[in-house]
């Protein structure tokens, strides 16, 4: 199986701003992140997306793909330049069926992502503006690695990105990010954000 997979894999590079999988579309593969940043969404009211997730090194894309006619239900943008490993679908198929431990692997992930999403779901119903931002800030920190006691983290997130991940728009991201500054929760500078309190951030974002 691994000898199939090493003759048949990809490794491709997304610039920022490409995207990898298009909301239905049909077909598209699957990815493996090796590093990089992509943002996953879908397409909201009037026409704005709701990003439902970020993904780093090591996520798997395009897997959730449904229906006999291989249609997409997500979108995938590279956040930051991307490099990823890339196989057909109909390998990817070939692979479950040979390998027991592989496709109950995948079933777990497919679980834990859709949990994930309804988690977020509730959170962008019954949490605050402020909650939501402080939560969508623990999660890029998660994701970018961030280390109390380091010099921080450059994200490669726009405002509207970070708004689009709260659920809000990008004017109130903005006056939360300023909030959130004045009561020395975090410290950033542009897209430089040099410090987190994460104790004080899952305070606020309901998570303790």
């Amino acid at each position: 199986m691994l000898e199939t997979l090493s003759d048949n894999k990809k490794y491709l590079y997304f610039q920022k701003g490409e995207r990898l999988l298009i909301e239905g579309q049909h077909g598209g593969g699957i990815y493996f992140i090796r590093w990089g940043i992509a943002k996953i969404e879908v397409n909201g009211k009037n026409g704005r997306p709701l990003i439902l997730r970020l993904a780093g090194a090591g996520s798997v894309l395009g897997h959730r793909i449904r229906g006999s006619n291989n249609e997409q239900p997500l979108s995938v943008e590279a956040v930051e330049d991307l490099y990823v490993c890339h196989i057909s679908l109909a390998l990817y198929d070939q692979l479950l069926e040979k390998s027991a431990a592989l496709h109950s692997g995948m079933m777990q992930s497919l679980l834990n992502e859709i949990r994930e999403v309804e988690l977020h779901a509730v959170r962008l119903t019954h949490l605050s503006v402020k909650e939501r931002v402080a939560g969508a800030l623990l999660h890029i920190a998660a994701l970018y690695q961030y280390q109390p006691g380091s010099n921080g983290i450059r994200v490669h997130l726009e405002r509207q990105d970070l708004a689009d991940l709260s659920g809000t728009t990008r004017e109130q991201v903005s006056r939360m990010l300023t909030e959130l500054q004045q009561t020395g929760l975090i410290k950033f500078r542009g897209k430089h954000f040099k410090f987190f309190d994460l104790n004080g951030l899952q305070h606020i974002a309901a998570l303790r």
